[in-house]
């Protein structure tokens, strides 16, 4: 899953260099170096106190992709993929038709989490001939999300950077049969619960959510 975006992650270098030039000029000079978080640690433990976590596993520390990750239960966890450029690690669903990853890319400049998305969107726009970008916004925490297809994949994410380095999380699902409500909705809650080690050391391994919805008289 997600192929269309790893070619584009993969090209992301490439463009990080001469080619590119011009370009990152006018991004350093209108957003400045960014060695301060996209998001700061305290929001993001607020943040997951506030999260569902009903189907997910205990918080867990990755370290092929440096975060904390609450992984769907029963979900698959496939084998780190690593490149020169990237590391990506997925969760897999028991149907095979849903996912949620990680990709963790270390960049030759410290760019904001939208100028990543911004380069991003170019490369996805040129490679993908069948590709479509759905959407683009911004959350309540400062994160840049997106949204894209193409004929075989459906893609949600959003990009989170701290110095030279850059996370695409992500979730998505193969449109060859109609998506699974139940599975979305897991995928869409382990989500959020994904923190880069770097910014945030220590998460709370149950999230608060979770530690009530356990209480005596809760289903």
């Amino acid at each position: 899953m997600g192929a269309l975006l790893f070619e584009t992650i993969s090209a992301l270098p490439r463009r990080l260099r001469l080619r590119g030039m011009f370009v990152l000029l006018a991004l350093v000079f209108c957003t400045g170096c960014q060695f301060t978080p996209t998001v700061p640690a305290a929001h993001f433990i607020q943040h997951q106190a506030l999260i569902d976590c009903s189907g997910l596993k205990d918080v867990e520390t990755c370290d092929p992709v440096k975060v904390h990750v609450a992984a769907p239960q029963k979900w698959e966890a496939l084998s780190p993929k690593k490149t020169a450029l990237y590391t990506d690690m997925q969760w897999r669903s028991p149907s095979k038709l849903t996912g949620v990853g990680v990709a963790y890319v270390h960049m030759p400049l410290p760019l904001p989490a939208s100028a990543v998305v911004w380069l991003a969107k170019q490369e996805y726009c040129k490679k993908a001939g069948d590709g479509e970008l759905i959407g683009q916004w911004t959350d309540a925490l400062g994160r840049p999300w997106f949204e894209a297809q193409n004929v075989k994949y459906h893609l949600r994410g959003y990009v989170v950077t701290k110095g030279f380095d850059a996370w695409i999380i992500y979730c998505g699902y193969k449109r060859e049969q109609p998506p699974s409500a139940a599975e979305l909705g897991v995928a869409a809650r382990s989500l959020e619960t994904i923190v880069p080690t770097p910014i945030a050391p220590q998460v709370p391994q149950k999230p608060m959510a979770q530690s009530d919805s356990k209480s005596p008289g809760k289903g």
